[in-house]
């Protein structure tokens, strides 16, 4: 049964229920109204680190009396705030997986988009720029990012800009012994 639900009924009995229902609510809006400034002492994240109230202890330990309830106010509290824990825990791992695991998480993808994108191009390039000793790089199959951590394309892409790089310098140093070459016989 809901508050409302109750407080229909109540409001359709006696005056002394409505009375006694009135008075329950205005304590019960006192002790929350303190509860809550007292948490905001304490702040947002010792709360999720499970310091809780005091007013917590105060306002179960009223509810076990009122209501029978065999649990105390401090092993309430105290299941309350390892009940925090688990899930600040649990969200902790929730995103450290998100962000940090290797294959799937979101530090892995974008790295992984950065190296499909870098791939692309040295594909795009094709054999140009390229010695016939490292033409086979060109031929290698590379495994789909989405299921690997994307440690073999990225040697990959560095042995391809490598190779790139080491044709470009042979021919530069080519080039200028041929002109070293004429101007000598010239």
């Amino acid at each position: 049964m809901t508050c409302g639900k109750v407080y229909h009924e109540v409001c359709e009995g006696s005056e002394w229920q409505k009375a006694l229902w009135t008075a329950l609510l205005a304590i019960m809006t006192r002790y929350c109204r303190q509860l809550a400034c007292t948490q905001d002492q304490i702040g947002w994240r010792r709360f999720m680190e499970g310091m809780i109230s005091k007013e917590f202890c105060a306002i179960q330990e009223t509810h076990r009396r009122l209501e029978g309830s065999y649990l105390s106010g401090a092993k309430w509290a105290q299941s309350f705030s390892i009940k925090l824990m688990e899930m600040t825990h649990g969200q902790w791992l929730v995103r450290n997986f998100l962000i940090h695991d290797k294959i799937s998480g979101m530090l892995a993808l974008e790295r992984k988009e950065e190296l499909q994108i870098a791939i692309e191009e040295q594909q795009e390039m094709g054999l140009e720029g390229l010695g016939e000793e490292d033409k086979y790089l060109m031929e290698i199959n590379l495994d789909d990012l989405e299921t690997t951590s994307g440690e073999h394309q990225a040697y990959w892409l560095l042995s391809v800009k490598a190779a790139r790089e080491a044709f470009l310098i042979r021919r530069q140093r080519a080039q200028a012994a041929l002109r070293r070459g004429q101007n000598n016989h010239g």
